[in-house]
């Protein structure tokens, strides 16, 4: 209870779509970090700009178009989703747009702070989603042989151009020389386009 002093208060609370987010994406997974920052916003009653890396621009050309023929088919503006390409000036220009309310960007760290920084500058929100240091943990009572497999393909995904890829395996002592013993011949063997088992 508040009390009766706040008795003829009401609390309500509001979600008010935020207007136009700009989507600023890597290259390595064009689809993926299309729809996810579309769902997002759509379901959050916003239109989304999307700004692919310019090495993706034109697969994502063809999934906004599939999309947008999607939203048409199921009664919205399919003018709700917008692409624009080019380079980092590109993107720049997005995050300073006048009409943007809020900036999504997956990419480098130091992409990132670029972001933040211009969008800084106008207080515009932003979500960043940068590189980590994933960590693949081992622990002397794991299934070995599942560990192994797992780890193999978390790391080398996607030649490794992955966000959420293994890029630390820590192992704990009893079972460190049996996983380096397994993973070194199979690493030394890496070469593109060769069959590594269930990563193909």
């Amino acid at each position: 209870s508040t009390g009766e002093l706040t008795v003829h208060r009401v609390a309500t609370l509001e979600f008010v779509p935020l207007g136009v987010i700009a989507a600023i994406s890597p290259w390595n997974y064009p689809f993926h970090n299309l729809l996810n920052p579309l769902s997002a916003a759509l379901f959050a009653g916003n239109a989304l700009v999307v700004k692919p890396s310019e090495h993706s621009s034109y697969s994502t050309a063809c999934y906004v178009r599939a999309l947008r023929e999607l939203l048409a088919a199921a009664g919205a503006d399919p003018e709700l989703l917008q692409l624009v390409t080019g380079d980092g000036t590109a993107g720049a220009a997005l995050v300073q747009a006048r009409g943007v309310d809020k900036v999504f960007f997956t990419g480098s760290t130091r992409v990132g702070h670029a972001v933040a920084t211009l969008a800084a500058q106008r207080l515009l929100p932003v979500v960043l989603e940068l590189g980590g240091k994933d960590a693949f943990v081992v622990l002397d009572d794991a299934d070995l042989e599942l560990a192994h497999t797992l780890a193999m393909r978390g790391v080398f995904q996607n030649g490794g151009q992955n966000c959420i890829g293994i890029e630390r395996v820590l192992l704990q002592d009893k079972v460190h020389d049996v996983f380096v013993q397994r993973a070194e011949p199979i690493v030394r063997a890496l070469r593109v386009d060769a069959d590594v088992g269930a990563m193909t």
